[in-house]
């Protein structure tokens, strides 16, 4: 009897090898015996299928003996069973085929890799190895101790023509880069216009097993599917999932402000050199109010302030750049962990985030993988620093003279994200990438000093004290324009204590101290015209400072023509998802 329900149980479930996706190790005769063990958990869990086509999900204590595990398997065995007989029995009562007798609880035995029992006083976590075989009476199981397996599944609400579908991918025991994928499109109805088959969409094939895939203008207006099979990297493959778009693939924008930049930036740069990108992507957070679409960008069209429309573009530009490190500011922390982070990881790209205090959105740092790995991160909030670390006592101790000034820089959210990298081909090159927002009002000119001051003299404690004399870029939108007090002290090495920046919101604010540091730092990119073009606005805010005694700058990725960035009318636009433009450039090692 339960040969024919094991066989029974095959036919409705598929074969192992195809749970499997078509990549497992599981042999075709036995069922799968699947073992979740986590050393930080305290229990482990079974999942299998008993003969009588019962499923079960077990948690047992990690050092507990084996003995009582297969026991408690014996009697849910025993139970199911007897269930399947008293079926029977009814069965044969009511004139129906006759049922074999009920048995006494099944032995139940675990075997090792090599064919041995595994003895009962073995605790769970040690006995139940992947490779192993539980024998439950006749039927046998392959034990799959934390098999590869999908966590989440998920495809953007925007698909464009011509703009990249990065799948969000979750995995346990399993890495993104070593799952199988597989990408459908729907199929066009025929041309009497009936649904394909049995009224469910029919899907064929469209592209080869790709992470990331790019729909052409032939699939406007048709959904996409994905089927993933997670992979461990070992030749072991975990039960696939599949996920549909939930809209169909819509019209690109045509051109677009980055096509020209692309151009530059085809393939990644060499061992020796560094592409560093500084980018304020404009959190959405900020583009979706009504403030936003009727004063501040009217000139844009509604959907592309949108968050998922913008996404689309964003995704591309960043991937296009093929950079080594991307400082990005006004970052939503959802648009960092759903989008940016799985899109990015694709491309070979680790993301940090920072959030800002009291915000929903912050700073995020990335790097190639397989030219840097993260040492340390030393991030921290200004107006925490300036109170608690004694680093900044001096400067905390001028600032109380001036108790307006320092109530404004103390409620301030602004952030320092500090990364600290080191080279994964040559391990004596370490370097520290430094990216912050500062106070965005054009009256802060004093608090955006007070800001910069407590940054670099943080950067100094980083790249003196902790990893004495390794270089530095400090990435940014600094809301300071080349002529301002903030770009000066940069700039130069030091500000005076009458410069008109100290009283940039009127006498009643001034606050009157010199400040210096010892960096010699260089703007990578010069002083464009702009960085940031808005209706009523146009200034360069943002920078991408180096240290120019081990730095120096191999190219400049020129910055969109002024045609391009008015072509409607001004930032945000259809073409462009941001109302900053990236800097880019490529460094290299002196």
């Amino acid at each position: 009897m339960w040969r024919r329900l094991r066989s029974a149980l095959r036919r409705l479930r598929g074969s192992p090898a195809a749970f499997l996706g078509g990549g497992g190790r599981l042999p075709a005769a036995m069922e799968r015996a699947v073992v979740r063990c986590v050393p930080s958990e305290p229990k482990l869990s079974l999942r299998f299928v008993l003969p009588d086509g019962s499923a079960k999900h077990m948690q047992r204590d990690q050092a507990e003996p084996l003995g009582r595990a297969l026991a408690r398997i014996a009697t849910n065995a025993a139970k199911g069973h007897a269930k399947a007989a008293k079926k029977s029995k009814k069965a044969r009562a009511e004139g129906g085929p006759a049922g074999e007798a009920a048995a006494a609880a099944p032995a139940v035995r675990l075997f090792s890799r090599d064919g041995e029992a595994v003895a009962e006083e073995v605790p769970n976590a040690a006995a139940w190895q992947d490779g192993a075989v539980l024998q439950i009476g006749e039927a046998r199981y392959r034990v799959e101790r934390n098999p590869p397996a999908l966590t989440e599944l998920q495809l953007p609400r925007s698909l464009l023509a011509g703009f990249p579908v990065c799948p969000k991918v979750s995995a346990e025991f399993a890495a993104p880069q070593h799952c199988l994928f597989r990408w459908y499109r729907e199929q066009r109805p025929a041309a009497g216009g009936g649904a394909a088959g049995d009224g469910g969409p029919a899907w064929v094939e469209a592209a080869a097993a790709e992470r990331v895939f790019t729909p052409s203008n032939a699939l406007v207006g048709l959904r996409l599917k994905l089927r993933c099979t997670p992979g461990d990297g070992a030749q072991r493959y975990g039960p696939p999932r599949e996920v549909e778009s939930s809209g169909p693939v819509e019209a690109g924008p045509g051109a677009c402000t980055f096509d020209s930049r692309h151009l530059y930036t085809k393939k990644v740069c060499g061992e020796g050199s560094i592409r560093a990108v500084s980018y304020n992507i404009l959190a959405d957070t900020y583009a979706q109010t009504e403030f936003s679409r009727t004063v501040l960008y009217p000139y844009c069209a509604p959907y592309a302030l949108e968050l998922d429309y913008r996404q689309n573009l964003l995704k591309k530009e960043l991937a296009g750049y093929s950079a080594d490190l991307i400082c990005l500011q006004e970052v939503d922390k959802s648009v960092f962990v759903d989008s940016l982070a799985p899109a990015l990881d694709a491309f070979g790209l680790e993301g940090l985030f920072r959030i800002k205090e009291k915000q929903h959105e912050g700073l995020a740092t990335f790097y190639r993988r397989d030219k840097f790995s993260l040492l340390s991160q030393h991030d921290i909030a200004f107006s925490e620093a300036l109170l608690s670390d004694p680093l900044h006592k001096e400067l905390c101790d001028k600032l109380a003279e001036y108790p307006l000034v320092q109530e404004k820089v103390l409620q301030r959210s602004s952030v320092l994200q500090v990364s600290v990298l080191q080279s994964t081909t040559d391990p004596s090159r370490k370097i520290c990438v430094a990216n912050t927002h500062l106070y965005w009002h054009p009256k802060g000119g004093n608090i955006r000093l007070i800001q910069i001051a407590v940054a670099l003299s943080h950067i100094k404690h980083v790249t003196c004290d902790l990893y004495p004399s390794i270089p530095v870029i400090f990435c940014g939108d600094f809301n300071s324009t080349p002529s301002s007090g903030t770009y000066s002290f940069i700039n130069s090495g030091g500000i005076a204590e009458d410069h008109e920046d100290w009283v940039s919101n009127g006498e009643e604010e001034r606050c009157n101290m010199p400040l210096s540091h010892s960096f010699k730092l260089l703007s990578a990119c010069g002083e464009p015209a702009y960085t940031n073009y808005v209706g009523g606005f146009h200034g360069c805010l943002d920078y991408i400072f180096i240290d120019k005694n081990a730095l120096e700058v191999e190219q400049v990725i020129p910055l969109p023509s002024h045609e391009e960035v008015t072509t409607h009318q001004a930032l945000p636009s259809v073409s462009h998802p941001s109302d900053h433009i990236a800097l880019i450039c490529d460094l290299k090692w002196k």
